[in-house]
């Protein structure tokens, strides 16, 4: 069955409607571009990181996001963690690594057991080190061929399985999305290879569920805002194939498509079906 472009639209209007605030501990090599997205998305950004002063900016704002490429923030986001579970916010873990590192699979692990995430999204290969609780490739980025095999296998059945056991949304995020909450899983065909040939394409998604969790805390809430974030790719690699320009423009297009999005590019463009 088919996903409405419309319910996107509907999300989208509530961000713009709302301004929420979203706390984002994240990776330092993507932060600036974390910032621009969630603004261009017509949120707020705020970048609090050290352990003496998050637990009172949290309480202030919308949304948590834990991005696990900034490991060395580990407290920080416990102590956030623990005072947004204790408000309702809602909570999304990328789990940026943990195919590659296993200090920092088991630290999320852990941090998923102590602060209960609403949603984690990470790419196929980090969604089934979790899962498996193994490394799967060396690195942050996910194989080709990882994703591959991992198209073969049962993996929409598992994460359903375990989106189910541990009551959150699961997001694994590739040339399909996969997103489930335990109940049926939804595959988004929306995006662009570009996407994976920039920093920071990962990290800018999850902010944005931040955002859309934050005007609706609903799995198709998430399963809009991958729709979005894909769209505005398709977007952006359009307009740097008939520019012939390099993958850098490609970074600027894609916040430029997010700030530019209209709700008619919403409705056609959606490509979301699920079972």
């Amino acid at each position: 069955m088919k996903f409405s472009g419309e319910k996107v639209v509907e999300i989208y209007e509530k961000i713009q409607q709302k301004r929420p605030i979203i706390h984002c501990i994240t990776n330092a090599v993507t932060v600036n571009d974390c910032a621009n997205i969630l603004l261009a998305a017509g949120a707020s950004p705020t970048m609090a990181h050290h352990p003496c002063e998050v637990e009172e900016i949290t309480a202030g704002t919308a949304a948590l996001i834990c991005n696990f490429g900034a490991i060395s923030d580990y407290e920080a986001m416990k102590t956030a963690g623990k005072r947004a579970h204790a408000l309702g916010h809602p909570i999304v873990i990328d789990p940026v690594g943990v195919s590659g590192s296993s200090y920092r699979r088991e630290k999320c692990l852990e941090l998923m057991k102590i602060i209960h995430p609403t949603c984690i999204r990470g790419n196929y290969s980090e969604i089934q080190a979790l899962l498996h609780n193994c490394g799967t490739v060396t690195g942050v980025d996910a194989a080709e061929d990882a994703l591959a095999e991992a198209e073969e296998t049962d993996l929409p059945e598992l994460m359903k399985q375990y989106a189910k056991e541990n009551q959150m949304i699961l997001v694994a995020s590739g040339e399909t999305d996969l997103i489930t909450d335990g109940s049926c899983v939804y595959r988004c065909h929306n995006g662009s290879p570009m996407m994976a040939r920039i920093t920071g394409s990962g990290c800018m998604s999850t902010v944005m569920l931040g955002a859309f969790l934050s005007a609706e805390n609903s799995v198709e809430s998430v399963v809009a805002c991958c729709a979005f974030t894909g769209i505005a790719g398709e977007l952006a690699a359009k307009e740097m194939t008939a520019q012939k320009r390099g993958t850098m423009t490609f970074r600027n297009w894609f916040i430029d498509a997010v700030s530019l999005m209209t709700p008619e590019q919403l409705e056609h463009g959606t490509d979301v079906d699920w079972f």
